[in-house]
């Protein structure tokens, strides 16, 4: 396996969630399943804000991503509709996470990535080149990202494991840092974030009931958390 780390078809079925379990998506990634993929990570990459503020034209296509301030990719599809939250993503040093879809099913891309001098284009090291387009007045680059979600605070699992997930994407469990981002019920994250090192991809559906909070990992793990005073 090359740079590229993973592009995996995700099914979302739409099942009623109990009261003490998450929904069953089901996830078919075929022989692997994302806690699978590794990715080696560096902490030198450019600063998220290189990719906000700007409308990238992604090459050999009709679709334009504009990345925002909460975490998600807009799309500006060829008959000129803008498409809100279509993707979510994740920045991490150099490594770039996106799971959604233009069109079609959901896919997980985790891959490291390069940026051209002067920010004109990035290209993912699966051969995936953007271009740098006009500005977005939808948003700022003089912003951090800021995510909103569920997940935010400090929790505790069972084994007495904390987990500490911050609205910046970081996500501390106990002192590994790791990096995350939620979109609807699902959860990605990346870690344990040492530089020089291999960081995993990890893939979860969550239900938050009150101040509990319960993970189904894509391999059938389960996780029950409580929110910490």
């Amino acid at each position: 396996m090359k740079n590229t780390i993973m592009a995996v078809i995700i099914f979302l079925l739409l099942l009623t969630a109990c009261d003490n379990e998450v929904n069953n998506n089901t996830v078919n990634t075929g022989t692997d399943s994302p806690a699978d993929y590794t990715v080696t990570y560096s902490a030198e990459g450019p600063d998220v804000s290189r990719f906000l503020g700007r409308q990238w034209a992604k090459e050999g296509s009709d679709f334009i991503w504009i990345f925002k301030n909460d975490g998600t990719v807009s799309v500006i599809h060829c008959c000129g509709d803008l498409e809100d939250n279509q993707f979510g993503y994740l920045l991490c040093g150099n490594v770039l996470i996106t799971y959604g879809a233009e069109e079609g099913v959901a896919v997980i891309e985790a891959t490291t990535f390069t940026m051209a001098d002067n920010d004109v284009s990035f290209t993912r090291d699966n051969g995936t080149k953007f271009i740098r387009g006009e500005a977005d007045t939808g948003s700022s680059a003089d912003l951090p990202v800021v995510l909103s979600n569920n997940l935010l605070g400090t929790w505790q699992g069972e084994d007495g494991t904390k987990y500490t997930f911050s609205s910046d994407t970081g996500l501390q469990i106990n002192s590994r840092q790791y990096g995350y981002f939620a979109l609807y019920n699902e959860l990605l994250t990346l870690g344990p974030l040492v530089d020089g090192e291999t960081a995993g991809l990890r893939y979860y559906t969550f239900n938050r009931k009150e101040n509990k909070l319960y993970l189904k990992r894509s391999d059938g793990q389960k996780y029950i958390l409580s929110l910490s005073k």
